[in-house]
């Protein structure tokens, strides 16, 4: 036996990983029936097997360098890596110098902190909903007009949401006219959304969620303020 014959203390960690000797191993059972506190440690160190599998061999065997110097040749896959570790430590201890493996382990723990990605718990805010678009569609002229104008027709939640875009032609006369857009349901209701003046050169976007749901819109016009007729019309 070596210089640790009367000390258990550090027998634990080469009796998990089975680096232990035969005899040894027998020694070393036979004492944890009456030692408690290296019954504990043994109990302690029982989960560092699984998590060695996880760690690349290369990165453990590297952590235990032989005293020399010199470290194992790189070794095969993760399956052979418990062995290897083991015939490190008789390597060790046939050379008289013991050094504990609890080290090895806590550093080969610390490797699977690394090598293994951390979970991120952190709860995710859902991503917004993709807008769902009903109809998108162009308005047709019903008489002569300087702008040009479409609209969407979406839903949002169980009501109706009407994004409309026109826009001034370019012209060398300086008007400005004013007008209205107005949706009109199935059953004939109509609700006036908005009205603006504007000029030539202009773009301008209305978007305004109505007290009625996407199914029953049936109709997107633009009216004129003045004149109160109709001169942009889109069917959904």
């Amino acid at each position: 036996m070596t210089d640790i014959a009367d000390d258990y203390t550090t027998w634990d960690a080469p009796y998990v990983l089975g680096s232990l000797t035969g005899g040894e191993r027998r020694e070393y059972e036979e004492h944890l029936t009456r030692c408690p506190d290296c019954r504990t440690a043994v109990a302690e160190l029982a989960a560092m097997p699984g998590m060695l599998a996880l760690v690349p061999a290369e990165t453990a065997l590297g952590m235990i360098g032989m005293p020399d110097g010199s470290v194992l040749e790189a070794s095969p896959p993760v399956p052979d890596l418990l062995p290897k570790l083991a015939a490190a430590e008789r390597r060790r201890r046939r050379r008289g110098r013991w050094v504990a493996v609890g080290g090895a382990v806590a550093a080969a723990a610390a490797a699977v902190a690394i090598a293994v990605p951390m979970l991120d718990t952190t709860p995710q805010p859902a991503p917004p909903a993709a807008e769902q678009v009903i109809a998108e569609r162009s308005m047709s002229p019903l008489e002569a007009t300087p702008i040009s104008a479409s609209f969407k027709l979406m839903a949002d939640g169980d009501r109706a949401r009407v994004v409309m875009t026109c826009t001034y032609g370019e012209s060398d006369l300086q008007y400005t006219y004013r007008y209205t857009l107005l949706v009109t349901g199935a059953d004939g209701r109509q609700i006036e959304l908005d009205q603006w003046p504007a000029g030539p050169g202009t773009v301008l976007t209305v978007d305004r969620t109505i007290d009625m749901s996407p199914e029953q819109v049936q109709k997107v016009e633009i009216k004129s303020a003045a004149t109160n007729k109709i001169v942009l019309t889109g069917t959904v």
